[in-house]
């Protein structure tokens, strides 16, 4: 199968235009497109879905900004939209059902959708699909969406990614729009209507069973066709963080305050190899005008009573005069709303200049992207950063205590070794930001590093529908939570033969990964002593113990120890929960063990011995000349 990539860039195919106009012609009899229902499906399927887990809001919920923003565009050629978020419904449904016996979580999407399709009576039904995960929910609404006759068409960034195989195994699609939909949508209702020739059809797949259309000509908006406030009356948007979480950040607001997303602009200046951002929008960063961005957040705050809002741009500080524009225009618009930028920013634009520009503006958070602390990683994945810009973004984060700032750190890189890992390691305790993000590389289709791995035999070329991220309510960090996946016997040794010089296997890297988020993350709490991070710390650990995760035992002691430091006090409930949880699960028993930390701790407030600074195993006094060695170099 070819990339995505690869079909856009070779020369517009000519498919038979009589052909084309037959199908057309087939699927919609009447002749014209006037309603278009626009559905986002659960995030996950009823397999995976744990109503407990629903009813205390640890699944995300995010708005569908994308279909918001195509359902303005349909309007501007009299198409009428409607959007219909059956995550949205789910998560409202758990949360009301009486009885967990009342709640049936294939019925209320089923039924959703089918009233729905009734009541509005469309022309077309367009799915999209963010994630992976997503694509065996996907699946299943295009199959019952085609159980009314309308016909069916799917978009978004995973069905970008791997389109063919996508379409392969749902049938029922019987188009497929691919990347951004704004233009090649508009352009395929006027086609349907015959007011528009089929050549000024872009990025869209047509399915007729015996043969796929494939319209490859590039239909990207540019940034004036970018200027498009999301009809935000269709997405319910200020009741979504009722019922589930929206960006990294919500636990350090009140429960009562509502959440919405903005995007400013499309793209990345960056070329990670393990990154899709430049297959979905292209290779430029596009951006829309700073006074349309204003007038949404006016609007966000004042129609909806958003109170936080999450930057859902890849690269929010491309330009320095327009990110300094934007933040201090929130300033003089007094829009008394808090932020952050949950996807990242690139370290090298966090000047002192920008970054105080920031925090007047609302920033409370954000993710940096650093991924490697090893330059021979960095310059093979094209990670757009020297360790100097880490080092230096991160002194001038520690002059904005106000901000908490994380990083995003990945391991298991192809020929990635124990010791470059140290040397992310290094890095990041000499940043001494406030939280790291710690991944398990997961290649995805139609990235340079997915093809690289094919090629070298590394991994498969499945199918995108068998790729899990990593995190996430439904990813793997549940099951490590609950004690599911026990990678090493003899957790405190796991790493007593790994020299320094070798590649570590998926097993070492499982606890390489715990090690690593114990120590960068929790173990430095013992030695915290600004007031203002340990305030910032305790309402991160209360959301990820009492929200996102009531399973980790480590954020359960280290949530008790912050309150002890704050109030002098622990709550008995915490202690009872860690307890529980320890006797019954060996997974927890055996890290507590590795690690020295005991329920007893906290009963008796004991904390004596532990702000010791410990090594992580494989870790030699000459790693530090060493990391000084690649300061240096970079």
């Amino acid at each position: 199968m070819a990339p995505v990539t690869s079909l856009l860039a070779r020369p517009p195919a000519k498919p038979d235009s009589a052909a084309v106009r037959a199908f057309l012609d087939k699927i919609f009899p009447r002749g014209k497109i006037e309603r278009v229902l626009l559905v986002n499906p659960p995030d996950g399927t009823s397999e995976l879905f744990r109503i407990g887990t629903a009813r205390r809001r640890r699944y995300t919920n995010y708005p569908p900004y994308g279909l918001g923003v195509i359902a303005q565009h349909l309007r501007a050629i009299g198409v009428e939209p409607r959007v219909l978020n059956l995550n949205h419904e789910v998560l409202q449904a758990a949360r009301l059902a009486s009885t967990e016996e009342d709640f049936s979580y294939d019925k209320i999407w089923q039924d959703k959708l089918s009233e729905a399709i009734a009541e509005f009576g469309p022309d077309l039904i367009g799915v999209t699909c963010m994630f992976t995960m997503t694509h065996l929910s996907l699946k299943r609404v295009c199959e019952h969406a085609s159980l009314t006759g309308v016909p069916v068409a799917i978009g978004g960034v995973h069905v970008t990614n791997d389109v063919e195989r996508v379409l392969d195994d749902i049938p029922w699609a019987r188009i497929a729009f691919l990347r951004e939909g704004d233009l090649a949508i508009k352009r395929f209702c006027r086609a349907v209507a015959g007011e528009e020739d089929f050549d000024q059809l872009g990025q869209v797949i047509l399915d007729s069973g015996p043969e796929r259309f494939r319209f490859t000509r590039e239909c990207q908006p540019d940034a004036a066709e970018m200027d498009v406030i999301p009809a935000y009356e269709l997405l319910d948007v200020s009741n979504l963080s009722r019922e589930g979480v929206i960006g990294n950040f919500h636990g350090f607001r009140t429960p009562d305050t509502r959440f919405a997303t903005v995007l400013s602009n499309r793209g990345c200046r960056a070329q990670c190899t393990f990154c899709s951002v430049r297959n979905f929008n292209g290779k430029t960063v596009r951006q829309r005008s700073v006074d349309s961005v204003l007038d949404e957040l006016s609007m966000l705050r004042h129609e909806h009573g958003i109170g936080h809002f999450v930057w859902l741009d890849d690269d929010l500080l491309k330009d320095d005069a327009r990110a300094l524009a934007l933040f201090n225009g929130m300033v003089r618009r007094n829009l008394g709303m808090t932020w952050d930028a949950t996807n990242g920013v690139i370290a090298a634009s966090c000047s002192d200049e920008i970054v105080h520009a920031m925090r007047d503006s609302g920033c409370i958070a954000l993710n940096i992207g650093m991924e490697s602390g090893n330059p021979t990683v960095l310059r093979q994945v094209k990670k757009p950063g020297t360790l100097k810009n880490f080092l230096a973004a991160a002194e001038v984060f520690h002059r904005y205590p106000e901000i908490h700032a994380r990083v995003f750190l990945m391991i298991g890189f192809p020929g990635e070794t124990m010791g470059m890992i140290n040397d992310t390691i290094n890095v990041a305790r000499q940043m001494d930001l406030d939280w790291y993000g710690i991944t398990t590389l997961q290649p995805l289709p139609n990235t340079p590093i997915y093809d690289s791995m094919v090629e070298q035999g590394l991994i498969q070329g499945v199918g995108s529908q068998e790729v899990r991220f990593n995190s996430g309510a439904y990813g793997k960090q549940d099951e490590v939570d609950l004690g599911v996946r026990l990678a090493t016997k003899n957790f405190a040794d796991a790493f007593a033969s790994i020299p320094l010089d070798a590649i570590p296997n998926k097993q070492q890297l499982q606890d390489i990964w715990f090690f690593m988020n114990y120590h960068l993350n929790f173990h430095r709490l013992f030695s915290e002593t600004r007031p203002m991070k340990i305030e910032q710390q305790f309402m991160n650990l209360r959301a990820l113990s009492d929200v996102i995760s009531p399973e980790h035992g480590l954020a359960l002691y280290f949530t008790g120890y912050l309150q002890h430091k704050l109030h002098g006090r622990i709550d008995p409930d915490i202690v009872d929960r860690l307890s529980a949880k320890l006797d019954a699960s060996e997974y927890w028993r055996e890290r507590f063990s590795a690690f020295g930390l005991s329920p007893d701790d906290l009963r008796n407030a004991n904390f004596r011995n532990k702000e010791i600074p410990r090594l992580l195993p494989g870790q030699l006094p000459s790693d530090h000349r060493r990391y000084e060695d690649t300061v240096t170099e970079a």
